[in-house]
């Protein structure tokens, strides 16, 4: 399953080479201007991602710790940059004393966990040259697979990227399930659930990576884009619930909603209008703050107590939106339905603790990937389940009740008769829900909650 967390961008031998240049050009530039010892920290990582959730939450983890160390050695920083780049995230800091002294401090945080072994921190003295480990008494550094020594495995290409990268996503998760989850790695746990579910080809009706179903004005970038201007809006939701832990659920909501607010505004702002996650702002944020409360009391965050949790900070919102609610009064799609048929969306949804992930789509998804599928076809196969079960709104809005009602029906009979449908048989759903311009959006924000828990599940 370590696959599934390398998501991000592949970078290009060019791309590597250029991004080398520019790290020694930073690195000279500071070496020039303050005529001190420099720190560089970035992290070995293997293959052609270098940039993803748990390596960017390893980085956040190593830049802490060097900071840490630097001040309770009581050593000077003169200067600290950041600087996230697509080919690798690089950290310096300009520090008054001895680089030989400053060397044995950050080697020790290279050695105090294992975490430590994906730690490149490089010490210069004021004109460029590196102080090497053997310089400070410490032996080279060793391959985080076999021991050996790692230039030895790494010129004769011992390993295979694939079992490098393995490795490596077992030594960060094995850090976090230590330390426990960040705010930070929920919001990233957040936007890989959002972009794995765009991602998940095909799909009947939805933007995919083959095509875009039934919309016209979206697309897969346009996903991307939204999916990275609302991490930080779960990251804030987690640290929302954490710090109001101590009160009852059901009154967080109204702490959530001006995030959610905001998040709105932010993800219309890169889409131009058009609405890409406004259900996911509603019911991952909710998620996330299920998630700080159960963080914040101390509480092991599992699907089953994540999802109760969610279920009584969401109630408020089925409760005092939409009880009484007649058609007279109703201002948006959802409360129309609501007041016609009682289908109350994704505000019953969550106020069930996501009762229909947790009975269909999540126990498929995990029989998909335990038979061997990968995580897409997992995914597709999960989504019917979702559609044949689920009153999805989005597609009653693009046609009516009854359109929705055969459709469903429709994906049923296919799920009878072949449980785990081919790949023919879900592209041809695709070509029907397109040609009928209806999309179960509601369905697939529910299998994007369904990856959430998945990988939530994976890391603790």
């Amino acid at each position: 399953m370590y696959q599934n967390w390398i998501l991000g961008h592949q970078v290009e031998l060019a791309e590597m080479l250029n991004g080398r240049e520019r790290r020694a050009l930073a690195q000279r530039r500071l070496l020039e201007i303050y005529q001190k010892t420099l720190i560089c920290f970035t992290l070995n990582i293997a293959g052609p991602v270098k940039v993803f959730p748990l390596s960017e939450e390893a980085f956040s983890i190593g830049r802490k710790r060097i900071s840490d160390a630097l001040e309770q050695a009581d050593m000077h920083v003169l200067e600290e940059e950041i600087l996230p780049c697509s080919y690798g995230m690089e950290a310096y800091w300009v520090v008054q004393e001895d680089a030989l002294e400053v060397k044995k401090v950050l080697t020790e945080v290279e050695e105090e966990t294992p975490l430590g072994r994906l730690f490149d921190i490089d010490v210069l003295w004021s004109n460029g040259s590196k102080v090497s480990r053997q310089d400070i008494g410490y032996p080279p550094r060793t391959c985080i697979i076999c021991g050996e020594p790692a230039s030895d495995c790494a010129g004769g290409r011992v390993h295979s990227v694939d079992a490098l990268q393995k490795k490596t996503v077992e030594i960060i998760a094995g850090e976090i399930q230590r330390i426990g989850v960040s705010a930070e790695m929920a919001g990233r746990i957040c936007r890989m659930a959002m972009l794995h579910e765009v991602y998940t080809t095909p799909k009947p009706g939805l933007v995919d990576r083959n095509n875009t179903g039934a919309h016209q004005d979206m697309d897969v970038e346009l996903f991307e884009k939204s999916a990275r201007i609302l991490e930080p809006y779960f990251v804030r939701c987690v640290e929302m619930g954490a710090k109001r832990h101590d009160l009852p659920a059901n009154s967080l909501l109204s702490d959530l909603r001006p995030l959610g607010i905001q998040a709105e505004s932010d993800m219309f702002s890169v889409t131009k209008g058009v609405n890409t996650h406004k259900g996911m702002i509603f019911s991952l944020g909710i998620l996330c703050g299920a998630l700080g409360q159960l963080l914040g009391k101390g509480e092991k965050p599992d699907t089953a107590a994540l999802c109760q949790r969610a279920g009584e900070i969401a109630y408020p919102a089925l409760e005092k939106d939409l009880a009484g609610m007649k058609e007279s009064a109703a201002q948006t799609a959802g409360e129309r339905q609501y007041a016609l048929w009682g289908i109350s969306g994704i505000r019953g949804e969550a106020a069930s603790g996501f009762l229909s992930v947790q009975k269909y789509s999540l126990p498929i998804l995990q029989k998909e990937l335990a038979a061997g599928s990968a995580l897409y076809r997992a995914g597709s196969v999960a989504l019917l389940y979702l559609i044949a079960h689920v009153v999805d709104s989005n597609v009653i809005s693009r046609s009516d009740y009854q359109t929705q009602q055969k459709l469903q029906e429709q994906v049923g009979i296919l799920l009878k008769k072949e449980p785990s449908p081919s790949e023919d048989a879900i592209l041809e759903l695709d070509r029907l829900f397109t040609e009928k311009n209806v999309s179960p959006g509601g369905c697939a924000d529910l299998l994007a909650i369904s990856y959430f828990l998945l990988f939530l599940e994976e890391l603790l």
